[in-house]
C-alpha cells in the first residue's frame, strides 16, 4: 500500500488535521494515513505535550469517521525524544511491502535542517510538503536531494487558519471550539479536564 505517515503531538487532533490530509490522500492516491503521535518531541522538550494516552485516546476519538486514517503507535512506545528518522527506518523495517511518504507543514521547513539526520530523511523517503502559507518552495539554500525532495513533493492544500495552541487557549477561556474540534473530542477534553489549567 501507499501509506502517508503524518506525525505530530495532536495536542489535540482538529479539524485542520482531518481536512489537510484528505486533501493529501485523495492528491497523492494514498491508500492510507498513519497519523504517528510523538511520545517526546524533540522539538517541544520545554514545554511537554498533554500526556500521550491522552493524545492517543483523543485520535482514536476522531479516527472513528474515517477508515482510511490509522494511528500507529510506533513512537508512543519509544523511551526518550523521537526521531523521525529513527520512526521511518522502524517502519520500513517492519513493513517492507508497503511504499511511505511522509507528510510535513511547509511551515517546519524553515529548521528542517537541524533536524536529526535530515538528508538521511530525504534519501529513505519521498515527502509530501503541505503548503497552505506559501506558493512556492523556499528559495533558502538547501543540500540537493533535501531540495528535490521538498519539489517534488510541494503540494497545495487548503488554508484552514486552525493551531492546537489556540485551541488550548480557547478551551482555558471556555471559548466555543466545536467549529474547529470534534465533539466528542472535547467531550473527552471535558471529561478529563485537559487544558482548563495551562
Amino acid at each position: 500500500m501507499r501509506i502517508g505517515i503524518f506525525g505530530g503531538t495532536f495536542d489535540p487532533i482538529h479539524y485542520g488535521h482531518l481536512k489537510m490530509v484528505s486533501e493529501v490522500k485523495e492528491k497523492w492516491d494514498l491508500d492510507k494515513i498513519w497519523f504517528t503521535p510523538v511520545k517526546i518531541s524533540p522539538h517541544k522538550l520545554d514545554a511537554p505535550p498533554t500526556p500521550v494516552h491522552h493524545r492517543v485516546e483523543m485520535l482514536k476519538i476522531a479516527l472513528q469517521e474515517y477508515p482510511q486514517f490509522e494511528i500507529c503507535e510506533v513512537e508512543t512506545n519509544r523511551e526518550g525524544p523521537s526521531y523521525t528518522i529513527d520512526t521511518i527506518n522502524e517502519l520500513q523495517e517492519s513493513y517492507p511491502e508497503h511504499e511511505f511518504y511522509l507528510i510535513m507543514s511547509d511551515e517546519v521547513l524553515p529548521n528542517f535542517l537541524k533536524w536529526h539526520q535530515p538528508e538521511e530523511i530525504a534519501k529513505r523517503v519521498p515527502f509530501i510538503i503541505t503548503c497552505r502559507t506559501s506558493t512556492e518552495p523556499p528559495k533558502q539554500d538547501l543540500p540537493e536531494i533535501i531540495r528535490d525532495a521538498i519539489e517534488k513533493g510541494w503540494t497545495q492544500t487548503t488554508l484552514f487558519e486552525v493551531s492546537a495552541t489556540d485551541i488550548r487557549e480557547r478551551i482555558k477561556k471556555k471559548i466555543d471550539c466545536a467549529h474547529l474540534v470534534p465533539q466528542k473530542v472535547l467531550d473527552y477534553i471535558g471529561s478529563n479536564h485537559l487544558y482548563y489549567t495551562t
